[in-house]
C-alpha cells in the first residue's frame, strides 16, 4: 500500500510537472519494481482520474503519461479505457500520437478489450500512423481473423497505396481472406480497380513455391474478375488470370460476353 501510494504521488507530480520526470521515474519506475501489473494499472486509472478531475481531456492526460512512460503504453491506455469507454478511438489515436512505437502494445489491448470495435481501431490506426500499417494488420488478423475479409478492405481503402503491403502481411496471417477482401475492396472503391488489380497481379505472379501457400479456388477469382470488370477493368488487364491458371478461358470469355474463336 505504500509503494501505491508513493508511486500515485510520484507520478502524479512528474506528469503535471515536467522537469519532475527524471527523479520520479528513477524513484518509482524502476525495472526491478515487485509491482504486479494490477497496481501498475490501479496507480494509472487514479493518475488519469485526477487529470479528469482537473478538466484535462482524456486524449490529452494519455498524450502526457505515454510521453513520459512509453514502456507503460499498454498499461496506460488500458486504464484509460475504464475511465472513458465510450472514447476507445481517441484514446487509441492519442496513444500513437504521443509516441508511434507503441502502435502494436496499443492496438492489441484496444482489439482485446474491444473486438467488435475492430474494424473502426484497424481504421483509426492506419489513418494516424499509416507507416505501421503492416503492424496493425498483423495484430489485427492475429486477434480477429474471422474479421480478416474487413480488416484487409478498411486498410486497403484508408492507403490504397500501401495495397501490396498490406497482402504480404495478409498473405502470412489469414492467406485464404485475400481475394474476397480484394473483392470487396474493388466493390467498395471502383475509382481504384485498375490498380489493385495490377497489384494483385505484382504479388501472384510469382514463383510456384509463393503460390502454393494459398488455398483459393477459381469461383473467388470469377467473383473479383466480374467485379473488376464491373468497375472498369479491360479485358486485356485481367488476361494474366488466364495465362497464370486462375481462371479459365471461357469463363474470362463468358464475363466479357465474348465468343471464343
Amino acid at each position: 500500500m505504500r509503494w501505491k501510494l508513493i508511486t500515485f504521488t510520484c507520478l502524479l507530480v512528474a506528469t503535471l510537472n515536467p522537469s519532475a520526470i527524471r527523479t520520479s521515474s528513477a524513484i518509482t519506475l524502476d525495472s526491478n519494481t515487485t509491482s504486479s501489473e494490477s497496481e501498475l494499472k490501479s496507480t494509472y486509472r487514479n493518475i488519469i482520474d485526477n487529470h479528469l478531475n482537473k478538466n484535462f481531456s482524456i486524449m490529452r492526460t494519455v498524450r502526457i503519461l505515454i510521453n513520459h512512460y512509453p514502456e507503460h503504453a499498454s498499461y496506460i491506455v488500458d486504464a484509460a479505457f475504464d475511465a472513458r469507454e465510450n472514447r476507445v478511438k481517441a484514446i487509441v489515436v492519442a496513444a500513437m500520437q504521443a509516441e508511434p512505437a507503441v502502435t502494436y502494445s496499443v492496438v492489441d489491448i484496444a482489439i482485446q478489450r474491444y473486438p467488435d470495435l475492430c474494424d473502426a481501431i484497424v481504421e483509426s490506426a492506419i489513418q494516424t500512423e499509416p507507416a505501421y500499417i503492416d503492424d496493425i494488420i498483423s495484430i489485427a488478423l492475429k486477434r480477429e481473423p474471422g474479421q480478416a475479409d474487413i480488416i484487409i478492405r478498411k486498410a486497403v481503402a484508408s492507403h490504397p497505396d500501401f495495397t501490396e503491403s498490406v497482402l504480404r502481411t495478409a498473405a502470412k496471417e489469414a492467406p485464404n481472406s485475400i481475394l474476397s477482401s480484394i473483392t470487396e475492396s474493388i466493390k467498395a472503391l471502383p475509382d481504384t480497380a485498375t490498380a489493385l488489380v495490377s497489384v494483385l497481379k505484382d504479388f501472384f505472379v510469382g514463383t510456384d513455391k509463393e503460390k502454393q501457400n494459398y488455398s483459393l479456388n477459381k469461383e473467388e477469382w470469377r467473383l473479383l474478375t466480374l467485379e473488376a470488370k464491373q468497375s472498369g477493368v479491360s479485358r486485356k488487364e485481367l488476361e494474366w488470370l488466364v495465362n497464370e491458371g486462375y481462371l479459365e478461358k471461357e469463363t474470362l470469355a463468358k464475363i466479357f460476353d465474348e465468343k471464343l474463336n
